[in-house]
């Protein structure tokens, strides 16, 4: 998709309030059921990589795509025809940088006619063949091997020799980050040193510790975008997860904050969703919180000029944040804690309503890193997703009431896998929005 760079960002910071949920037809959502698994792929189809792509293709029933000179957008058509629920992009690592990111979101958010993701996507890259094979081979056999009796999962420092991290199943990082190492930490060629026999998953809250290639990171303070760096694979630390064992990397390719890598582990935690799942929970966060008329994502074009405000930092960190790893893969069978939210839809005479409860602090779930401030001041959120009954023909206008005055509220409708949801999102300068007792609610009038 072509976009005016004039036009790149238009991000309105007005609330949205009493706007509708953008009702479409179920017949304009993808055309097919969820559940189908789709491998778009880049790499030469011979040796140990042929076999990792053939072996996944045969445990997901996959349909395999082939993807031409980096081109994403070539690929909407096959996509749209089939309706995926997972696609997984299995590439060659220099293929992935931020702007080739960019348009794979934009192609997830874009193939049905709502402002949501559509698909759940992670990328399968590896420093060669036989550590792909290697990767998607683990995969398989943590997820059709009997599940762990009580999985090991906690924060971790990136410290020392690693050896702490062995015996972890999942485990997540702070830290300041650049593509080749945790900054007073460990380096990438470290890592690569290690044995994770578990094949743990790690969420970084470290930046650019997403990169696969090519690094934007001398831009991280200019007002102009730098021509990107690229990084030797042996000293990448995505790639040296991969070839040290792990199952599932989720971090950022630009620069980021531990807030977003806290938001998406405490989804994981509470959910034990597939991993593609994490991230589709950040990005629909996302777009949830931007006007349904934004076009796009800023490319990283060498001497243009780059918004520096605190929402647009935080907004492409935000984005920036992908899971590195077959997207349906599942490696957690029941949640580790309770949910810190509770939602609910039902109708209510000629309306429908949504209600959301908190039930106790969640840092991530809760603090809202995209907020309508432009200062630099977070606030609190609350975030819920609300599948709507099959008979539901039409939803009316949208009003809220919540127990403290709101800075912003957002309604959006999304068609997944042949369902309609409808997300909702209350912010708030006010602590007691997320307090425990709370009720916000949402009403939608006309519900026929």
């Amino acid at each position: 998709m072509r976009l005016i760079p004039s036009a790149l960002l238009a991000l309105s910071l007005a609330a949205f309030a009493g706007d509708p949920p953008g009702w479409i037809p179920l017949s304009k959502g993808l055309p097919k059921p969820g559940g189908k698994y789709v491998i778009v792929t880049d790499v030469a189809r011979r040796g140990a990589a042929k076999k990792a792509i053939e072996l996944l293709k045969k445990h997901r029933g996959a349909k395999v795509i082939k993807l031409t000179d980096g081109d994403v957008s070539r690929v909407r058509r096959a996509l749209r025809a089939i309706g995926p629920e997972y696609v997984a992009f299995v590439l060659k690592p220099t293929t992935v940088d931020i702007d080739f990111h960019y348009g794979v979101l934009e192609l997830c958010r874009n193939l049905d006619g709502d402002p949501l993701p559509d698909f759940h996507f992670g990328y399968l890259c590896a420093r060669d063949g036989e550590d792909l094979l290697r990767f998607v081979e683990r995969i398989i056999a943590r997820e059709t091997a009997p599940p762990r009796a009580a999985p090991k999962a906690g924060v971790v420092a990136m410290s020392g020799s690693g050896a702490h991290l062995l015996s972890y199943d999942y485990f997540m990082h702070f830290g300041h980050g650049q593509a080749w190492c945790v900054v007073k930490g460990m380096k990438g060629e470290e890592i690569g040193r290690l044995e994770l026999e578990r094949a743990p998953v790690v969420f970084s809250g470290a930046c650019f510790n997403g990169v696969l290639s090519r690094s934007h990171h001398r831009s991280m303070n200019q007002l102009v975008f730098f021509p990107p760096t690229t990084i030797a694979p042996e000293r990448l630390v995505t790639l040296n997860w991969v070839h040290a064992g792990a199952g599932g990397l989720f971090a950022a390719l630009d620069g980021d904050r531990g807030e977003m890598a806290m938001a998406e582990w405490e989804h994981f935690r509470q959910t034990a969703c597939p991993l593609g799942a994490v991230s589709t929970f950040q990005y629909r966060l996302a777009f949830t919180s931007l006007p349904v008329g934004f076009l796009g994502f800023p490319r990283f074009l060498r001497g243009r000029k780059q918004r520096k405000s605190f929402y647009d930092v935080m907004l492409r960190g935000m984005v920036s944040r992908y899971c590195l790893s077959d997207p349906a893969f599942q490696p957690l069978r029941a949640p580790l804690d309770k949910p810190a939210i509770r939602s609910e839809g039902a109708r209510d005479g000629d309306a429908f309503l949504v209600r959301v409860r908190p039930q106790r602090w969640s840092q991530g779930l809760m603090l809202n890193y995209l907020p309508k401030s432009r200062k630099g001041v977070f606030d609190r959120r609350l975030f819920a997703r609300v599948k709507l009954p099959g008979d539901l023909k039409k939803l009316g206008a949208a009003t809220i009431s919540a127990p403290v005055k709101l800075t912003r509220w957002h309604v959006r409708h999304e068609v997944w896998a042949g369902e309609r949801y409808v997300t909702v999102q209350a912010e708030s300068t006010n602590p007691a929005l997320t307090r425990k007792g709370s009720q916000t609610i949402v009403r939608f009038a006309g519900a026929r």
